[in-house]
């Protein structure tokens, strides 16, 4: 371990070397960087030292630590070989007082560790250290390396910033005279004058501010690299010393299971008293072990088989559920379908009852049409007839009774045959007609009078006394129109 350590120490060491090397080979170069900005470039190669210093800090605090488990080891290898050595010779350990003694300090990567490790070698004489108090150990120790890591980064990181802001300062001075640059110029040509020299002095600010923008990002971003390559080798000398541990630790625990394991033997590899006990013991607690698990096993496979029964029983109630719900599925599709074929036919009923009402209709429209027509040329022979009499005296009598005899036969041909026809009409449903005809409140039968059928008697009746007042009107109008024409 010391040796690989070392190797990393080497390696950071010829890293240094070569940038001093570049460095001397490139003086001009850098002294004129750094002379660009003085602050900020010094600034940054100040930051520089400081994570340089940090990672080989840590690679050299590392060999406190190397010494600290190098002691734990050679506490456990002579508790390990106190048994064997011990006996025959009792000073067998002075042989060290010939060697000078190493002093360590309490490690500050193993720490706690270290404190706990030791104290269980010298209390028990043995290390006994669960799997998860070890792993818990180990996440310790890279916890505190990383917490070295992450300081490296940060002076990395502090590095690039640095630069950056020399960068910005250069673009902002380099920006700004050329402002100034521009104004001058516009004013000189105002002026009718431009002076050479007064502008190359003014382009001096723009170069100036370049250098500062160039050299300040050139030494922070090359700082913050050698400085990464650095942090690496210094991580890679910490993960040494933690490998070493872990390995060790872990080689110790399986030591530590083959010692207690053969605790049942002797000193002298041979089963004694004791032993048999100690067997006979661990046997009896095997056995109740077996015999608890067994009774586990029993109870856990009847809350299977009762488990089981439910599920069928559950299976059960969930096929009759399905099979209700088909039937009433079933239930409702031939109740949609029984409703369908409902509503389908009366349908159809209704189309044909008003196609029945629509040719009725046009049946009595036009039986009342010929009515009409009827009626009004009995209407113009009875004016014809009046005319007539007008000029006839005796004859034109005998003419008048012709002609109302006529137009009583025209009516009495044209009226009773619209109640006929309205009584005929096929398609006729009224709720009214059926239950009796209603007049006032009071229920009469087909055979009343009021119904509009009447006797054909009383009609003939009402249309003679019609006529005969006609006539008298026509024999009181003609010896007035006589004298009014004389």
């Amino acid at each position: 371990m010391r040796k690989q350590i070392n190797i990393q120490l080497y390696r950071m060491l010829i890293v240094l070397g070569a940038i001093a090397v570049l460095a001397a080979w490139n003086h001009d170069f850098v002294r004129i960087g750094i002379e660009s900005n003085a602050y900020l470039n010094l600034t940054i190669i100040a930051v520089f030292i400081y994570g340089v210093s940090l990672a080989f800090r840590a690679v050299f605090s590392l060999r406190n630590e190397e010494n600290a488990f190098n002691s734990l080891k050679e506490a456990y290898d002579d508790i390990q070989q106190d048994g064997e050595r011990g006996a025959t010779d009792p000073y067998w350990r002075h042989h060290r007082c010939l060697t000078p003694a190493i002093v360590v300090d309490r490690p500050r990567v193993l720490g706690h560790i270290y404190d706990l490790v030791y104290e269980e070698l010298m209390r028990t004489r043995r290390l006994q250290i669960s799997v998860g108090t070890m792993q818990q150990l180990i996440s310790g120790i890279s916890t505190r390396l990383s917490d070295d890591r992450s300081l490296l980064q940060y002076v990395t990181g502090l590095l690039v910033f640095l630069g950056l802001i020399g960068t910005f300062i250069g673009l902002m001075s380099m920006v700004g005279s050329v402002g100034g640059i521009i104004g001058n110029l516009a004013s000189n040509n105002a002026a009718g004058a431009v002076d050479f020299n007064t502008l190359i002095a003014d382009l001096k600010a723009p170069l100036v501010g370049m250098a500062t923008g160039f050299s300040s990002s050139l030494f922070g971003l090359f700082t913050s690299l050698v400085l990464g390559l650095l942090a690496r080798f210094s991580s890679n000398a910490s993960n040494t010393l933690k490998v070493h541990f872990e390995s060790w630790l872990a080689s110790v625990s399986q030591i530590e299971t083959g010692d207690d394991g053969d605790a049942l033997i002797g000193k002298d590899g041979k089963l004694d008293q004791a032993g048999f006990g100690r067997l006979a013991g661990s046997m009896a607690g095997v056995t109740k072990t077996f015999k608890r698990l067994h009774r586990d096993l029993a109870s856990t496979s009847g809350d299977f088989a009762e488990m089981a029964k439910g599920q069928n029983r559950q299976t059960g109630y969930m096929q009759r559920s399905v099979r209700h719900l088909q039937s009433i599925a079933d239930a409702q599709l031939n109740l949609d379908r029984n409703l369908t074929s409902t509503l389908n036919r009366m349908t159809d009923a209704l189309c044909q009852f008003e196609e029945r009402s629509r040719q009725q209709t046009d049946a009595l429209i036009e039986h009342n049409v010929q009515t009409a027509s009827k009626v009004e040329e009995a209407m113009a022979r009875l004016v014809d007839v009046l005319q007539a009499a007008k000029d006839k005296d005796a004859a034109g009598e005998a003419e008048i009774a012709r002609g109302l005899e006529h137009l009583q036969a025209t009516l009495h041909e044209a009226f009773p045959a619209a109640p006929e026809q309205a009584d005929s009409l096929p398609g006729k449903t009224d709720p009214l007609a059926e239950a009796g005809e209603y007049n006032g409140g009071e229920r009469r039968s087909p055979d009343s009078p009021m119904r509009g059928n009447a006797p054909r008697q009383d009609k003939d009746h009402e249309l003679l006394e019609d006529e005969a007042l006609m006539d008298e009107g026509t024999e009181a109008d003609v010896p007035e129109k006589a004298a009014e024409g004389a």
